[in-house]
């Protein structure tokens, strides 16, 4: 009940800065200046993250960052991959993390897999096992319907009891990794010791298909140049699900996986920071995966990101805001939470404008417009920073970059609809599986 009077409050305030604001010019001068140090803030953030993102990629491209196919010092691991409903894609998946080459000191496989069979209604489970083969450390178990809510968190915790390793990582059902991804991501981990989870990098395996999957190829090297330019300003790094690795015995201090969480990422990647522990990134060691192909499993996607996302920050955010936090971090965080105002802002800003039309004095529409024009330069900043760390230049470059951009713009719509449902409508039963584009069979 809270989270719904928040986000109504929040939605409410929106329309009242909105109206202030076209109606007052001291008021919309006062805003578009704090949007332009926002706009000089990400900036640095961009520059920071590119220049951490090429030293990473670089360091793994020299000779000393060849991987051995040795785990040596590095932890043994144990992979969990929830996958319902999954026949077309999780063979693959299987023999992609059969295929990791991360042995221990007498050959034998630093690793297991553990494949989470979410009451699928169809032959996920068998095209796991006929994937697994005869391997020992792949196994498949069935997690039957039962009570309670029906998320990937709740998978995971089914899982814990039967995994073997120190360090847990999380690896979707459409996943394909290369044999030196684990030692590229553990060796990434001693960059930064202390953290208590990872996050690599993610990547679209089908960006090829279509100006859809292509923008969002440039959102997930947007997304890393801003969470490795959070990090190196010690701010809140973030996990994304897909390829997140977390310490067990620290998932086990703050309480484990939350069943109820709607993203149980973005999730423990808040109650992380607010114990005081932070996330570490990998931007060398990358997880391919499917972009969505269409607009309506985009929206559904990003409608469930956006809730997600909201509802960690209005349950776990002030906790981590009157914690004993550094000063940066705290910072950081408002900074990051802003970034769900603007949105909310932007529209009613829209609304308010229209509804001054037949009055005497006309809004200043200079409000909606460099608000509008703010979210797009600053996500052109990071997907420049993305892009040239990882070598694009020139006209590719900035075309990219645009692209990023202009798709990214979808959030001025999805976070205020998001910021509704949370106030007024139903609560989610539960995770709704992203639909597989592979069309074909995975036997």
């Amino acid at each position: 009940m809270a989270t719904r009077a928040i986000a109504a409050a929040i939605l409410l305030a929106s329309a009242l800065v909105a109206w202030v604001t076209i109606t007052s010019a001291p008021a919309a001068r006062a805003l578009q200046a704090s949007i332009v140090l926002s706009i000089l803030y990400v900036g640095y953030l961009a520059w920071r993250g590119a220049a951490g993102m090429r030293r990473a990629v670089s360091e793994s491209r020299s000779g000393a960052g060849e991987p051995t196919g040795r785990a040596g010092e590095l932890p043994f691991v144990s992979l969990v991959v929830p996958a319902r409903d999954e026949e077309a894609v999780i063979g693959t998946t299987v023999r992609s993390l059969r295929a990791l080459a991360y042995a221990d000191a007498d050959g034998g496989p630093a690793y297991d897999v553990l494949v989470v069979d979410d009451a699928s209604s169809d032959a996920t489970g068998e095209r796991a096992r006929e994937a697994a083969g005869e391997a020992a450390n792949v196994l498949v178990r069935r997690r039957e319907p039962e009570g309670g809510p029906r998320t990937k968190a709740s998978v995971l915790a089914f899982a814990m009891p039967y995994l073997r390793g120190g360090v847990v990582g999380v690896i979707d059902a459409d996943t394909i990794v290369e044999p030196a991804f684990l030692e590229r991501a553990m060796r990434a981990w001693r960059r930064d010791a202390g953290a208590a989870a990872l996050q690599v990098a993610r990547r679209p395996r089908n960006a090829d298909v279509s100006w859809l999957t292509r923008a969002q190829a440039e959102e997930q090297l947007m997304d890393m140049a801003s969470q490795c330019g959070r990090r190196a300003t010690d701010g809140t790094a973030e996990l994304r699900g897909n390829g997140m690795f977390v310490r067990r015995a620290v998932l086990e201090d703050v309480g484990g996986w939350n069943r109820n969480a709607l993203t149980e990422d973005l999730d423990l990647s808040t109650r992380f920071s607010v114990a005081g522990h932070h996330v570490a990134l990998a931007p060398e060691a990358a997880v391919e995966e499917e972009a969505v192909e269409t607009l309506e499993a985009l929206w559904q996607q990003r409608l469930r990101w956006a809730e997600g996302s909201l509802r960690r920050l209005l349950e776990h955010g002030p906790g981590l805001l009157v914690g004993r936090q550094p000063l940066g971090r705290k910072t950081d965080f408002l900074a990051f939470a802003a970034e769900f105002l603007l949105p909310p802002l932007f529209v009613t800003t829209i609304g308010a404008s229209l509804l001054t039309i037949p009055m005497p004095r006309p809004a200043d529409w200079s409000v909606p417009i460099t608000l509008f024009a703010a979210y797009g330069i600053g996500v052109f900043l990071l997907a420049l920073g993305g892009l040239s760390a990882i070598g694009v230049r020139g006209w590719s470059l900035l075309g990219r970059a645009a692209r990023g951009a202009l798709f990214l713009s979808h959030w001025l719509i999805v976070v205020p609809v998001a910021l509704a449902r949370i106030a007024v409508g139903p609560e989610r039963a539960g995770f709704v599986k992203t639909p597989r584009f592979t069309g074909v069979s995975d036997r």
